[in-house]
């Protein structure tokens, strides 16, 4: 019972790299297997599956490291020096939050002088704070071992290194053979396709796109389009169906590489056809549906995604004060800190702490709708009150502040002074396209609802 006490101590205290590392030896101690296995038990109850998969990423990521610094070799003995053999050393890193170039150069054990001649060449060709999270790194090695009686007998002499930091782009930085590095770009020319996707929703409209091949970036695009018109949440059916034409990019290789622009969008639930084509207005893409009324309405319906409703407008027992009272907006269950969007264009008239409602915003978007964010974990550091923000934009981040039971945004909506239903707001259209801009939509639709036509299921067609 002590040494679980002493365990049990340890967890309290440590940071959370400690932590990690102290849980994986607890766990290949053939001693103790039992008891790790009890505490990690408890400890997934408690903090839940995103600290798995944290652990988990961490940990393959640890054991990928100390693989590749430990170097293969063959020692002969020659007046007190050891001579090695090593074979290519290789780590991939996909570069997370607080990482850089020095910090990966330095934990595989370059020396100083080839670190500077790294980043020095690196920048000739590209700045390497413009390397971002999820940029790919590779770096390739080999361990040349010094004096046996050193402290660090260990030096890593990096041959190349491949940083990603697009799509299309590739940095080379190579070592010659006296010593020195230079780099280079590696731009591919990457070819346009349309291609069609399309489907039945039966675990949600998100996974079931990602699932048919649709990008996750492409998919949020779509839901954003429809956040105007459709309620997730009460709209969406197991059977509905999905179709989407994506213009994508491809390697010389075939690989695709990124999804661009989506080009035309449709739901089908309850029996009707929500079509979205795309259309270019001075350089810029616009939505509309197959009238040419622009799909981005005065204001959000959803101003948080893939949120779901966890109350409703109107009377109901206040889970804290106990009794029945209004409640004036709609409360949308999320994670903390998911982004908190502006329904529509307007100016913060307030950003701070308001009673029950705990970090709150507030925003004028004329003279008669005011929209009200509460319970926020924290704001936007980029606005202030008095500032103009456009709608989508981030403006604060979903928590459970002030009355709260749990994370979620409550979302109102006031009207000449008033709270009101937000789910029976009828926003109004944006832009109506009219003469000569109708008639290029109407060609441009043409042209889209041919490619539908004529292009198989989840098959390229290159563009003209």
């Amino acid at each position: 019972m002590q040494i679980l006490k002493n365990i049990l101590q340890k967890l309290i205290e440590a940071d959370k790299t400690r932590l990690l590392d102290m849980i994986e030896e607890t766990i290949e101690h053939r001693l103790f297997r039992p008891i790790a296995i009890s505490i990690l038990t408890c400890f997934v109850l408690f903090n839940g599956v995103s600290y798995i998969h944290h652990y988990m990423a961490d940990r393959q990521e640890r054991h990928a490291r100390k693989r590749a610094v430990t170097p293969i070799k063959i020692t002969i003995t020659q007046g007190g020096k050891t001579i090695d053999f090593n074979e290519m050393q290789i780590v991939e890193h996909r570069v997370k939050s607080g990482d850089t170039m020095l910090k990966y150069l330095v934990s595989i054990g370059t020396q100083e002088e080839d670190i500077f001649a790294i980043l020095a060449a690196l920048k000739k060709v590209y700045d390497p704070k413009g390397i971002t999270v999820g940029n790919s790194i590779v770096i390739k090695y080999k361990l040349k071992l010094k004096q046996e009686n050193s402290q660090d007998n260990k030096e890593a002499v990096v041959s190349e290194i491949k940083v990603s930091p697009r799509a299309d782009l590739e940095i080379i930085v190579k070592r010659a053979a006296d010593g020195s590095y230079s780099a280079k770009e590696n731009k591919q020319n990457l070819t346009s396709y349309i291609v069609k996707y399309s489907g039945e929703i039966k675990n949600g409209l998100y996974v079931d796109g990602v699932n048919s091949g649709i990008s996750p970036t492409a998919m949020m695009n779509m839901i954003g389009l429809y956040a105007y018109e459709v309620d997730f949440q009460r709209d969406l059916h197991g059977g509905d169906k999905f179709e989407m034409l994506i213009e994508s990019f491809y390697a010389e290789n075939g690989r695709k590489v990124k999804d661009g622009a989506v080009l035309y969008s449709s739901l089908k639930i309850k029996g009707r056809n929500i079509e979205i084509y795309s259309h270019k207005i001075n350089n810029s893409i616009e939505y509309f549906d197959a009238m040419g009324n622009s799909v981005k309405k005065s204001l959000l319906r959803t101003p948080v995604n893939g949120a779901r409703i966890s109350s409703g407008f109107g009377f109901r027992k206040h889970p804290i004060l106990g009794y029945s009272k209004l409640h004036k907006g709609i409360d949308f269950a999320a994670p903390s800190g998911t982004p908190i969007l502006a329904a529509g264009n307007g100016v913060i008239t307030f950003m701070g702490r308001h009673g029950g409602y705990g970090n709150f915003v507030a925003i004028k978007h004329n003279n008669e709708y005011v929209t009200q964010y509460a319970h926020a974990q924290a704001f936007s550091k980029k606005y202030h009150v008095g500032s103009k923000v456009k709608q989508g934009d981030v403006v604060a981040y979903v928590g459970s502040t002030g009355r709260s039971t749990g994370p979620h945004l409550h979302f109102e909506i006031v009207y000449r002074g008033k709270a009101i239903n937000p789910s029976s707001v009828k926003s109004v259209s944006g832009i109506r396209l009219a003469g000569a801009e109708l008639v290029r939509f109407k060609a441009a639709k043409e042209k889209i609802d041919n490619y539908r036509k004529h292009t198989p299921n989840e098959i390229k067609r290159q563009i003209n």
